[in-house]
């Protein structure tokens, strides 16, 4: 029994010299913090509250946190409306890579004229309405801002001459009236251009500028007023043909895109063609091709 008594008391005395132990520290922690927590706010009093840099730092880091939040939700708001075409910039990738339309041009044509030898004296024949039909087509490659644009047009042009009244004569008469020429020239069409389409000018509508090469390639030449046609009469009885076979042209677009829904739009604008070969086949002849269009389409 004086063993147990005696072990009892001496576990009782460590633990009284264990709790004075930890009660000795939990003090000493406590003045060590009370005198860090003093020696800072004299720091601050006299170097500022930025004296270490540490809240400049972490200001700078929330500011860093806030923009890139603001330019993460601004992007998805653009990629929103690029995606229905809303306002705003269309940096979108396409819904289809190939979009197709039908495109009808009512035009008004022109001609020009330069002649020597036999046929000194020609001049153009006024401005003429005609017309031009096809489907294009718009392969997409660069987002929906830039597209390689192609087609297949059925074209008439209108090609006229005033020529003197000798011409074809075998007898010169000074006082012969004039004559006049006029030809309908049907050509096959094929484009090759570039197609940009700027930002929306307003919801759902957007800017296009288009520029490249006409390939055209002719199908048929037919006189009108043959009877008075001074070219048709003049070179063996009609019998001979006038013009070439084709024409390489400069295209020159722009226009507007309104779309209706997710697939289809409407397309309204102007168009400029610009020969840059002789079509006339006479050597002594040259005659240039100048197309002015109304361009209506829609895209489907």
């Amino acid at each position: 029994m004086k063993k147990v008594a005696g072990l009892g008391f001496i576990l009782v005395m460590l633990t009284v010299i264990s709790g004075r132990s930890q009660s000795k520290s939990t003090a000493l922690y406590q003045l060590r913090t009370k005198e860090s927590t003093a020696t800072e706010k004299r720091f601050r009093k006299i170097l500022g509250d930025n004296y270490d840099g540490q809240d400049q730092n972490r200001r700078d880091y929330d500011d860093d946190r806030k923009k890139r939040r603001q330019r993460q939700q601004q992007g998805t708001n653009e990629s929103t409306e690029n995606n229905g075409y809303g306002s705003g910039p269309d940096y979108a990738w396409p819904t289809h890579l190939i979009e197709m339309s039908i495109r009808f041009a009512p035009s008004l044509d022109i001609n020009t004229a330069e002649g020597t030898g036999n046929y000194t004296g020609f001049q153009p024949n006024g401005v003429g309405a005609r017309m031009s039909v096809g489907p294009s087509l718009d392969y997409f490659f660069f987002k929906n801002r830039y597209a390689f644009s192609t087609g297949l047009w059925y074209t008439i042009k209108r090609s006229g001459f005033q020529m003197p009244g000798t011409f074809g004569s075998s007898v010169w008469n000074p006082g012969a009236p004039e004559k006049e020429s006029i030809y309908n020239l049907q050509y096959l069409q094929i484009p090759a251009t570039v197609k940009l389409f700027a930002n929306n000018i307003a919801p759902n509508i957007r800017l296009y500028v288009q520029t490249g090469g006409l390939f055209s390639v002719k199908l048929a030449e037919r006189a009108l007023e043959q009877a008075r046609n001074g070219l048709y009469t003049a070179e063996s009885g009609g019998e001979r043909r006038q013009y070439g076979f084709g024409d390489i042209e400069l295209l020159l677009r722009t226009g507007i895109q309104y779309k209706i829904n997710q697939n289809n739009a409407f397309n309204l604008g102007m168009s400029y063609q610009r020969g840059l070969i002789n079509v006339a086949r006479g050597s002594e002849l040259v005659s240039k091709n100048r197309v002015v269009s109304l361009e209506l389409g829609f895209k489907f």
